[in-house]
């Protein structure tokens, strides 16, 4: 083998194992969730460092440095019986699910489980948002889709990309 050819396996070595922990890594750093629909292109992506959240193209999908125009800031509003964020994003759950009905800043939501699944889906109403807060909360793997969010408008569903999302285990904004 030539030193050109050797030089080239392993920059292609490297780059196919750096690839998959650099986009396991954005789980520490926040979330995205992918819209679904045909023909999105969008991405909600939250920011755990400066807890902004903003809409942005999925194929371009970056942390920090947002703060634009298609985006806000999210509050942590939990305590130790609710997780919670508001503002640009409004999520309140229950760290003791499930529950059926529960009401915390300004909401009031509900719970359905998902047969076969340990995820609720929860659907909140408040008069300070006009929209219907709603997403899915899996016991596991935490919040697995969000809708009818301040930030988004409630034009799209947007559904975790990777393992982890928001208020999993041991992964609290």
């Amino acid at each position: 083998m030539r030193p050109n050819e050797s030089l080239a396996v392993v920059v292609v070595a490297l780059a196919i194992c750096l690839v998959p922990a650099a986009h396991g890594a954005e789980n520490a750093k926040g979330y995205i969730y992918d819209a679904i629909g045909e023909g999105s292109n969008a991405a909600l992506v939250i920011d755990r460092a400066s807890r902004y959240v903003e809409v942005q193209n999925k194929d371009d999908v970056h942390m920090g440095a947002m703060l634009t125009d298609l985006g806000g800031d999210y509050e942590d509003c939990g305590n130790k019986a609710f997780f919670c964020l508001a503002g640009a994003l409004v999520v309140v759950i229950p760290k003791s699910m499930p529950m059926k009905q529960w009401q915390y800043h300004g909401l009031f939501c509900k719970s359905i489980s998902e047969p076969r699944s340990d995820a609720f889906r929860i659907t909140c109403r408040s008069r300070n948002y006009l929209g219907r807060p709603t997403y899915t909360y899996s016991l596991l793997r935490g919040v697995l889709s969000i809708e009818s969010s301040p930030v988004t408008g409630g034009r799209e569903r947007y559904v975790l990309r990777g393992e982890r999302g928001l208020f999993s285990p041991g992964n609290n904004p």
